[in-house]
């Protein structure tokens, strides 16, 4: 009986992670929505959140971390001053982008906004929970990145009593660079970087359980 569960586990893991690639975008998001992560792996000052099984971080700030499954890099921003404010959503849907689209799941909203960017790379912002990620991928590529992105995004974890505590001292007012999640680079004129210089041992191991939408 035991093995019959591995294996019709087993089967469900591997049918969901070939049926990533065949996905609507839509599909994607609706299905990170609807997922419960009560696991977290990455702790931070004010919040935590899941980091998937196949992601790698390798350089993280109080509230930027770098990511990479050693084809892309992935950015993420958390913006505890706009969840500490409640700060209003503010994008509009970008009818000049190859894709650009709300959704909205229990309150929360986001977007996700995909853009050509240079040599056949696809520039991919998805911004949900008060978080943004940015990657820059191929086509083929873009289902993987924005179930990675969603997932990290909706697992998102506030601790409201340390954020106002930071908030009273002045700490995040100082230290956070100014960020608008609900602008995209097009508008606001960020430009994604990352040091080519971290080596190896800048990574950090991630123990994470083989509960994951991808393996």
């Amino acid at each position: 009986m035991k093995k019959l569960a591995l294996l019709l586990i087993s089967l469900f893991i591997l049918t969901g992670c070939s049926d990533i690639k065949d996905l609507s975008y839509d599909g994607i998001i609706a299905n990170g929505l609807d997922n419960k992560y009560n696991y977290v792996n990455i702790y931070r000052k004010g919040y935590n959140y899941y980091l998937p099984k196949g992601l790698k971080l390798i350089n993280n700030t109080d509230v930027n971390d770098i990511f990479t499954n050693n084809e892309y890099y992935m950015y993420l921003y958390v913006d505890r001053i706009s969840f500490y404010n409640k700060g209003a959503f503010t994008y509009q849907k970008n009818n000049e982008a190859q894709y650009s689209q709300v959704y909205e799941n229990t309150g929360k909203k986001g977007y996700l906004e995909i853009n050509n960017f240079e040599n056949d790379k696809y520039l991919i912002e998805i911004m949900y929970n008060y978080a943004k990620i940015e990657v820059i991928v191929d086509k083929d590529n873009i289902n993987e990145s924005i179930s990675y992105a969603i997932t990290i995004l909706s697992s998102i974890a506030y601790n409201e009593n340390v954020i106002a505590s930071l908030m009273d001292e002045d700490v995040m007012n100082f230290k956070e660079e100014e960020y608008d999640i609900f602008s995209t680079i097009s508008n606001d004129g960020n430009v994604l970087k990352y040091d080519e210089n971290l080596k190896d041992n800048d990574v950090e191991d991630n123990y994470i359980p083989d509960t994951d939408l991808i393996n």
